[in-house]
């Protein structure tokens, strides 16, 4: 049943001819899909889309796939064919990004606010793009999906840090769920100069399941996207909490993705308030930035003046820790539950520490009082706050 939406999504396509059209004459097929850190069903799309190719003459030997995961680790083996499925791990080469590596990436003819875009190279040496993604509330784009597989997607290390710090100049409710923002025009823009083309993107709800997949052009089949997202994210608020109980699966396999519910729900919890973070971590803080844990979130202005003034390297790094540490500072208290990080290690990093939910609803009722007013939420880095 889910394939049959996707084929009729592909083969009806918002804002631009259908796929088998598109490609017509083309050579070299990009597809640009996300990581094992989303739930996209790419088992379900990937062989809709290679099949939809393959009708237009397209080898097999045309198709590359590359994984957006941005900042990410690279996909074992394994997680590849749990994301994938064995068939097309067999059949394609899929290519893990690699931010960090400037002989995988190439610069482009653009610029954002003034600085170089570098990219993968792979994307240079393509004549058409396709991406796969899913659409959920971002902090830094409004929305993930569309030309986010693109920017931060498969850019180098210092094109993903020029376009997160760029975000500090917005507070959370001027992007967060917001899709016609700066941010998103920016990645809308970098996007179509690399060469994104068509896109597929799904929503899919807090039970896993497919809600709706648009198909199409980059930034109308986007669009059309975001606002299905925002009913099935929007979590609708009659006032602020006092207390909010979150938790962060299926975005908590380290601290640096579980912490997007804090960011989240920025926009709902009184000035004075406490969350509960709720949050496995098995891989830790942030394999990928082991900076995370050695500055943490105390002195978000300090570190930020540092990283300015040259004394601390690593923009990427500092822009969460600094948006994150505003709201951990000047906002609400922050108690982390969590088996993957040690007490020691939360409270160095600006954390409170409990070892279960029923401990930390204990602790956050004694810092917000008796009466506070509790609201728990799933899924709490997915989710769109909306005041009522």
């Amino acid at each position: 049943m889910e394939q049959k939406i996707i084929l009729k999504s592909i083969c009806n396509p918002i804002g631009c001819p259908p796929l088998k059209e598109s490609v017509k004459g083309k050579k070299k097929i990009l597809i640009v899909t996300d990581d094992n850190t989303r739930t996209t069903p790419l088992k379900n799309i990937l062989p809709c889309v290679i099949n939809e190719l393959r009708g237009t003459g397209i080898k097999d030997s045309q198709i590359k796939i590359l994984i957006a995961s941005g900042t990410h680790r690279p996909m074992t083996e394994r997680e590849k064919i749990a994301k994938f499925g064995k068939k097309i791990v067999s059949h394609y080469k899929i290519y893990n990004h690699s931010w960090n590596k400037k002989s995988k990436l190439t610069r482009i003819d653009s610029s954002i606010y003034g600085k170089k875009i570098h990219i993968n190279r792979l994307a240079e040496e393509s004549d058409f793009i396709i991406g796969i993604g899913s659409i959920v509330p971002h902090a830094t784009t409004g929305f993930s999906g569309g030309g986010k597989i693109i920017l931060p997607g498969i850019c180098g290390e210092g094109t993903t840090e020029d376009m997160h710090w760029k975000a500090l100049e917005f507070e959370m409710k001027d992007i967060l769920g917001v899709y016609d923002n700066p941010m998103r025009r920016m990645v809308d823009s970098v996007a179509k100069k690399v060469g994104l083309k068509f896109i597929v993107n799904v929503v899919i709800d807090g039970c896993d399941r497919v809600v709706d997949i648009v198909a199409g052009d980059p930034v109308k089949a986007h669009r059309q996207g975001v606002e299905v997202a925002r009913k099935v994210f929007g979590l609708r608020m009659p006032r602020l909490a006092d207390i909010i109980v979150a938790d962060a699966k299926p975005m908590d396999i380290d601290l640096r993705q579980a912490i997007k519910a804090i960011a989240a729900l920025d926009l709902i919890i009184k000035k004075g308030g406490v969350i509960v973070l709720n949050a496995r971590c098995p891989e830790g803080v942030s394999p990928q930035f082991p900076e995370f844990e050695k500055y943490g979130f105390k002195d978000p202005d300090g570190l930020k003046k540092k990283v300015e003034e040259g004394k601390i390297k690593g923009k990427l790094m500092a822009y969460t820790l600094i948006a994150i540490g505003r709201i951990m500072k000047y906002k609400a208290k922050v108690i982390l539950v969590s088996k993957g990080i040690s007490p020691e290690v939360a409270g160095d990093m600006g954390f409170l520490w409990a070892n279960s939910v029923k401990e930390a609803l204990k602790e956050a009722r004694q810092l917000a009082g008796a009466r506070a007013r509790v609201v728990f939420v799933k899924r709490a880095c997915e989710v769109l706050p909306l005041m009522s």
